[in-house]
């Protein structure tokens, strides 16, 4: 563990590094491992072996790189170890060469450091190597830990440091075995990784007689990012695993040539700020983390799953590219949850989703959505214990809660509250494959009365979900309509002066343009052919062409097919001949199904006049136009219609 003595060495060396400590601590962690994998190699006596077997011409060997050990490196003082790094054919041209080889730990040093090391600088990396190499197994996780966490404070920038709580949840609702193939694409500094190894671990302690007890799990992972790449290996060795699965791949050929049975991965990092060196950055964006996400899904392997955490932005974003992806998830996977967590955080993880989702034929039906709580606030104790671990301040019993509920969600699919509901794939798929928790919201749908007693029967789990940015006044709030706002009347002078003046051009053409003006003195006036009297043939009933004005739903939408000839005789459903006005409460639905209900309804009124587009299973379809000009369309039930003849 980490003793308050051995915390007070490592602040002493990391504060020696003044100013670099505060401006850019990352590059004194990037030369700690850098240092350290050194030393593993030169441990093995691994360094010349492998340069010299592999024949290098670049390298030219001088006397004290010959002679280059880890313990003869610290007899020299901070000024000649510089002069030994940094030379030409030095230490860094050495580890170089080594890069380029197919050995242990070579992908390690194809990052060049952040900055060039001073001498106080090495100095004070090696100081930390030795207390980390002097102390036990536990006391190694806590000092890397401990390391990562001043990082972290002092960037004040989340890049690759996944909380601890958030890497916990998503390996606990994906409960990982030890059968899986498991990757993670994206591994950033390796929590996700260590965490995955210490659950199979702790599965495999549950049975004393498991075979696979001294077997490595299949696990591994990727990284674009060089610098991350390091410091993930490094985190990961310092907690156990000796030789980490985890390769560099390059951005511009991102492709996951495995077919793993399970998939856990933060894809904050692809857009975080560019981790930097002094010649070169390696950045990238939201369209980079999509690319990734495309992979994920055409490699998990049939019957396989997959959590993955993903910014907020690419929840509710509208560019096709992500709107695609998320069509893909919903429709073609079976998207289980939509996890957001607490957005009321500075940090890269505010308001960021895990999506849970896996490879099998079962279309999705109902998307299980969970909002992170509010946070706990530390006490006094709590934050001068915080060792940057838990930045983002959190209350461990809605870890708790989030399982539990996660464990149960498919026995409780009524349970529904602020943080936690269901919404039905067909009504996501409707709102552009929106998975953003905010953009929803729980409104209590009316209950019916009760004819005997005339009481209301109220039933709590009674709520229905609609998009927040639905207009809901007309049919939630009121069966009547809304009065006028007097704001309003304000544009009448400005109408009434548009109208004279549309009015007085009209005017203007008729009589002047169009020459006209000389009917005004002639009795012989031209008849007008709209008023006359037409007599249908087949039913011998006159028609007559009335100014009478229909309050009728009109429709945008194109015509896709063109219409059939009707029979003589029968009715079109979608000629428009059969009008039909309200007699009960109607409610909308997605399809011709009583199931598919939407959460929209009109009142009954003998003065709205609907003419339907299609007819099919007892409904209609029709497209109603309020008097805002605010449109809404669907199938109504006809039970609750009666023809106009």
């Amino acid at each position: 563990m980490l003793t308050p003595q051995l915390q007070k060495r490592l602040d002493e060396k990391w504060n020696n590094c003044w100013p670099v400590s505060d401006l850019r601590p990352l590059a004194i962690l990037d030369l700690v491992s850098y240092m350290f994998f050194i030393k593993k190699l030169d441990d093995w006596e691994l360094i010349h072996q492998k340069v010299k077997a592999a024949g290098t011409d670049s390298f030219n060997y001088s006397k004290e790189i010959e002679e280059f050990t880890w313990s003869k490196l610290q007899n020299l003082d901070a000024r000649q170890i510089q002069q030994l790094f940094n030379k030409e054919h030095g230490i860094v041209d050495l580890m170089n060469n080594y890069a380029h080889l197919n050995a242990l730990y070579s992908d390690f040093f194809k990052a060049p450091l952040l900055i060039s090391p001073t001498a106080k600088l090495i100095f004070n990396a090696i100081e930390i190597i030795n207390i980390i190499e002097t102390s036990d197994k536990i006391s190694q996780q806590s000092i890397v830990e401990f390391l990562f966490s001043k990082s972290k404070m002092a960037t004040k920038n989340s890049q690759g440091f996944l909380p601890q709580y958030v890497s916990r949840l998503m390996i606990s609702i994906a409960d990982p075995e030890f059968k899986d193939i498991i990757l993670d694409p994206c591994a950033g500094t390796g929590n996700l990784l260590i965490n995955i190894h210490k659950h199979i671990a702790d599965k495999n302690l549950e049975s004393p007689s498991s075979s696979n007890k001294f077997i490595e799990p299949r696990v591994s992972g990727r990284e674009s990012n060089l610098v991350l790449l390091r410091l993930a290996a490094m985190n990961m060795v310092l907690h156990g695993i000796k030789n980490p699965k985890i390769r560099f791949t390059p951005v511009e050929s991102e492709n996951l040539n495995e077919h793993p049975t399970l998939i856990i991965s933060s894809l904050l990092f692809s857009t975080a700020d560019s981790v930097t060196t002094e010649n070169n950055s390696v950045g990238s964006n939201l369209e980079k983390e999509n690319e990734i996400l495309k992979e994920i899904l055409t490699s998990l392997k049939p019957g396989g799953r997959a959590v993955i955490l993903v910014p907020q932005v690419f929840l509710k974003s509208d560019n096709p590219a992500i709107i695609k992806t998320r069509r893909s998830i919903v429709d073609q996977f079976n998207l289980e949850a939509v996890i957001t967590l607490d957005p009321k955080t500075d940090s890269l993880f505010s308001g960021a989703g895990i999506l849970v989702f896996e490879m099998s034929p079962s279309s999705t039906e109902n998307i299980w959505f969970r909002k992170w709580g509010t946070r706990k606030k530390k006490t006094r104790n709590e934050a001068l214990s915080d060792n940057g671990d838990n930045n983002d301040n959190f209350d461990f019993n809605e870890v708790i809660d989030i399982l539990n509920k996660w464990e149960t969600r498919n026995e409780k699919q009524k349970d529904f509250s602020n943080k936690n509901f269901f919404i039905s794939a067909n009504y996501i798929q409707t709102n552009n494959y929106n998975l953003s928790f905010a953009d929803y919201k729980l409104i209590r749908q009316e209950q019916p009365v009760n004819e005997e007693t005339e009481n209301v029967n109220i039933d709590e789990n009674a709520i229905i979900l609609a998009a927040k940015k639905e207009n809901l006044n007309e049919f939630f709030e009121a069966s009547e309509p809304l009065p006028e706002e007097r704001k309003r009347r304000r544009l009448a002078p400005v109408l009434l002066v548009l109208l004279l003046v549309i009015l007085g051009g009209a005017a203007y053409y008729w009589f002047y343009v169009k020459d006209n003006h000389h009917h005004l003195y002639t009795r012989n006036n031209t008849p007008d052919s709209s008023t006359n009297i037409k007599v249908s043939n087949t039913s011998n009933e006159t028609q007559e062409d009335t100014a009478k004005v229909e309050n009728t739903a009109s429709s945008t939408e194109p015509q896709t097919t063109s219409p059939k000839p009707t029979p003589a005789g029968k009715t079109s459903a979608s000629d428009g001949s059969t009008k039909y006005t309200i007699i009960n409460k109607t409610w909308f639905h997605f399809g011709p199904d009583s199931s598919k209900l939407k959460p929209v309804f009109l009142e009954p009124g003998r003065d709205v006049v609907l003419t339907p587009k299609d007819e099919k299973n007892g409904f209609v379809y029709v497209v109603y136009v309020n008097s805002k000009g605010q449109a809404t369309h669907g199938w109504l039930n006809k039970k609750d219609l009666e023809a106009v003849e």
